[in-house]
């Protein structure tokens, strides 16, 4: 899971203004003289730099030629072509990227699952975390249980959290990947130990951290697996318009859809991309999506 620090769709309509903006200003600054090789006649009215921008292209030296315009140094676009491209950008931003719960092929079949910590100086922070998410899963009454060991048992556990210090700051926690063949849950679960350290304090943000990475571990894809801008935003301009669709991951992890569990998207699913900063407990369609791989007894 990382954290959103990116763009959502607002952000990109008010970029859209600012990318305007910022070539009006430029022009003026440089009175309005067209980029080299090019005369008077070619340059942009302020009403066809917007087109551009509304488009979702960039009018930085685009330039007026016959038929229509060029674009980002290469792009051949007629008004109509604007016209069209406009009309996409708004139906997108209107309506947003979709999630649904996915899970994967496998499932745990373990009827008890032996979770571990060994967080160093943040090891009762990262213990009364998981102490949370391992409620809020055994609260459903399903068929596995989840039980925390101490950290000094010398029995095996299923699962072992530790912490972490990743290179991309952004990054909350990791899992080892998901369920296999042989129905053993993935191990370690690995949590950012910069982030959450010892002076921690917001125990069910940090929760809803190990309960999406135990989700993984037993076998749930992200929600917004097909488009991660649905929690992640935008990290660049050009993001708003490619998807970012995780892939399926072949044959032996898949990405099923969980009948029951909603397709025209559901804010706050503790299994999304990108935390928003929030507490995430489970939403009615987790709930389902849990049950359906672990019913309740």
């Amino acid at each position: 899971m990382k954290t959103n620090i990116l763009l959502n769709s607002k952000t990109i309509s008010i970029a859209l203004l600012m990318t305007v903006a910022v070539v009006i200003s430029c022009k003026k600054s440089n009175s309005d003289v067209p980029p080299a090789g090019q005369n008077s006649s070619t340059t942009l009215t302020k009403a066809e730099q917007n087109a551009i921008a509304s488009a979702g292209f960039s009018p930085t030296n685009a330039f007026k030629t016959q038929g229509g315009y060029i674009v980002e140094g290469d792009i051949f676009l007629t008004p109509n072509d604007l016209q069209i491209q406009k009309t996409f950008v708004s139906e997108l931003s209107a309506k947003g990227p979709k999630t649904e719960q996915y899970k994967t092929k496998y499932k745990v079949s373990l009827k008890t699952i032996k979770i571990k910590v060994n967080a160093g100086t943040a090891q009762t922070v990262f213990t009364k975390a998981t102490t949370e998410a391992i409620k809020r899963y055994n609260d459903l009454g399903l068929t596995v249980t989840f039980t925390l060991l101490d950290s000094a048992a010398a029995e095996q556990e299923d699962i072992l959290i530790v912490g972490q210090k990743f290179d991309d700051p952004r990054i909350l926690g990791q899992s080892a990947g998901f369920p296999g063949a042989d129905g053993k849950p993935a191990t370690p679960i690995k949590l950012s130990n910069t982030v959450y350290d010892k002076d921690y304090k917001d125990n069910n943000l940090l929760a809803t951290v190990v309960a999406h990475e135990i989700g993984h571990a037993i076998g749930f894809r992200h929600t917004d697996y097909a488009d991660r801008r649905y929690s992640c935003g935008y990290q660049s301009f050009l993001d708003y318009f490619r998807a970012a669709n995780e892939g399926d991951g072949g044959a032996e992890v898949g990405a099923i859809h969980i009948p029951g569990t909603p397709e025209g998207g559901e804010p706050g699913s503790w299994m999304l991309a990108c935390s928003d900063g929030t507490n995430r407990p489970f939403t009615a369609s987790d709930i389902i999506a849990i049950k359906d791989l672990y019913p309740a007894k």
